[in-house]
């Protein structure tokens, strides 16, 4: 049985919150909700974190698998993708569009080599229901494309985070065909104008 998700915004003000998820929760405020200048464009790296914490949006959930199959962190993703959709579907789509649910990975070694799997194997079910996923994790270095230089997926603990795709996610499949053409044919999951 997987323990329920933790809200982000209250992590922040409970000091007797787990450790994995007050450093989640800080990164996502601190990291994800801060300008980054170096992007070349006003605003935070995430334009949706400050408003979807401030409006409780953002959700926490651990996922202790140690990771020896990815197979099996593949499954759990996809319950965890099935709930929040399931959830984020009760939701006004300007609710949905703040909502996105992270899930953090408490006992992998190699976090880079099996997120990397697990998105892949998720990912195109995932942009076919309107859903899509990025992977964080301490050392990746995925770069902004508007700039190069910028790190943008640096995160304290292994994490993959579940949202609904939006128009501006062409930007991020544009050099991956077999996504895009996915995300194209599913259309997003939420439309520019929620």
């Amino acid at each position: 049985m997987t323990a329920p998700a933790l809200n982000a915004s209250r992590v922040l003000r409970d000091p007797a919150a787990p450790a994995w998820a007050a450093d989640v929760a800080r990164w996502a405020r601190d990291k994800l909700g801060s300008p980054v200048p170096a992007l070349g464009r006003p605003g935070t790296l995430c334009p949706y974190m400050p408003k979807a914490l401030r409006e409780e949006r953002v959700e926490l959930l651990e996922c202790p698998l140690p990771g020896i199959c990815a197979a099996d962190l593949a499954t759990h993703l996809r319950r965890a993708a099935r709930r929040f959709a399931e959830e984020a579907g009760r939701l006004e789509p300007a609710e949905a569009l703040l909502s996105c649910r992270i899930v953090v990975y408490t006992a992998l070694a190699v976090p880079d080599r099996v997120l990397t799997e697990v998105r892949r194997r998720v990912k195109p079910h995932l942009l076919a229901q309107g859903l899509t996923t990025g992977e964080f994790f301490p050392e990746n270095d995925d770069r902004s494309v508007r700039n190069a230089t910028v790190p943008i997926a640096r995160s304290p603990w292994p994490a993959l985070v579940l949202r609904h795709s939006t128009p501006h996610d062409r930007i991020f499949l544009a050099d991956q065909p077999e996504l895009y053409r996915l995300f194209r044919e599913a259309g997003p999951g939420i439309p520019a104008a929620a």
